[in-house]
């Protein structure tokens, strides 16, 4: 969705320069590196265009919960951001991505040592802004970094592996994922010292959204043409991160077919596993679950009154409607319906 879609949904008429203020905030705190390589890697790599939720999140809970300080509001969505592309930077690297987005990683381009180096340095200048938008924030955001490692950790723990479990995908997925939406909803309650039950529903909606939200995009990963998607698709299948769609599908019909490749691991037809896993209809059934925590979201802040809470209600209903229809092409919505 476009920001100005966002504004409008959420009744966060300022919404878009709010964002454009935390977009400078981050920016700035990367180019203050005095190593020129370090500084340009992070730079492109911040500069790729993205969906930037997590600051709109941000912004929303701080809104509602009735922040007036918007300079410590623009620095936690600066920092939220960052952990995101510091996050995202160490993913490229465990994945040896070549490309997000139509830009080269810093791992394709400037080597492994510089990406971990350089995803690093963006964590830093995560820390940094959190500081200053308070203490509460910075903690909150220390243990955020906390839960992404051990959410990579248990994601790796399972790679290649054929009896992956639900409830270990949950798991990771929880930890890679869910985590840092809540920490951007909490954030924004945090600039408006909300009291503590405010803070954790809105960490509820964004831990809600964010299982949703990773869901969609392993669906989307398996089925999307990557140049529509806006980066590489068929890369968790590829390094062995056997997601819902595939944990629900070897136990299926399909299932002794699909384990054959899994058991191949590296050198498994991804194109076969793909069709396999389309005809067995776990594309549908990781959606209806997408959904099931869409709506857990909009129910942890059900009782939060005003429009902007109204949007964040409507916008986890929806968000899932949307990108399958915008992402998908038609060959795509094989195995959707």
């Amino acid at each position: 969705m476009r920001l100005d879609e966002l504004a409008t949904m959420l009744a966060l008429p300022q919404l878009e320069q709010d964002v454009a203020i935390a977009e400078e905030r981050l920016l700035a705190a990367l180019g203050r590196a005095s190593e020129p390589q370090l500084r340009t890697a992070s730079l492109r790599v911040a500069t790729v265009p993205g969906k930037r939720l997590r600051p709109v999140f941000t912004v929303a809970a701080a809104q509602v919960a009735g922040a007036t300080d918007l300079d410590r509001v623009h620095a936690a969505s600066a920092a939220v951001e960052l952990v995101q592309i510091g996050s995202l930077v160490h993913d490229d690297l465990f994945e040896e991505a070549g490309t997000r987005r139509g830009v080269p990683t810093v791992n394709a381009t400037e080597g492994n040592t510089a990406a971990l180096l350089a995803g690093n340095f963006i964590l830093a200048a995560a820390a940094s802004e959190a500081a200053l938008s308070g203490q509460a924030v910075a903690r909150m955001l220390a243990q955020t970094v906390a839960a992404l490692c051990e959410g990579q950790v248990r994601e790796m723990r399972d790679q290649f592996n054929p009896e992956r479990t639900v409830d270990d995908y949950l798991s990771s997925i929880r930890g890679k994922t869910g985590v840092l939406f809540a920490a951007a909803c909490r954030a924004g309650a945090y600039c408006a010292d909300a009291p503590d039950e405010v803070v954790e529903s809105f960490g509820r909606f964004g831990e809600e959204f964010g299982m949703a939200f990773q869901l969609l995009d392993d669906v989307l990963d398996v089925v999307v043409d990557p140049d529509r998607l806006g980066k590489p698709t068929g890369i968790d299948l590829a390094t062995g991160v056997y997601t819902l769609p595939v944990i629900l599908a070897r136990e299926l019909r399909s299932g002794p077919a699909l384990r054959a490749q899994l058991d191949r691991r590296g050198s498994a037809d991804l194109a076969l596993v793909r069709s396999l896993i389309a005809d067995a209809g776990t594309l549908s059934a990781t959606l209806a679950e997408a959904s099931r925590y869409a709506a857990c979201a909009s129910e942890s802040i059900e009782h939060v009154e005003g429009d902007v809470a109204a949007g964040l209600r409507s916008l986890a209903s929806t968000y899932i409607g949307w990108a399958v229809e915008h992402f998908t092409t038609p060959a795509g919505k094989v195995g959707l319906v």
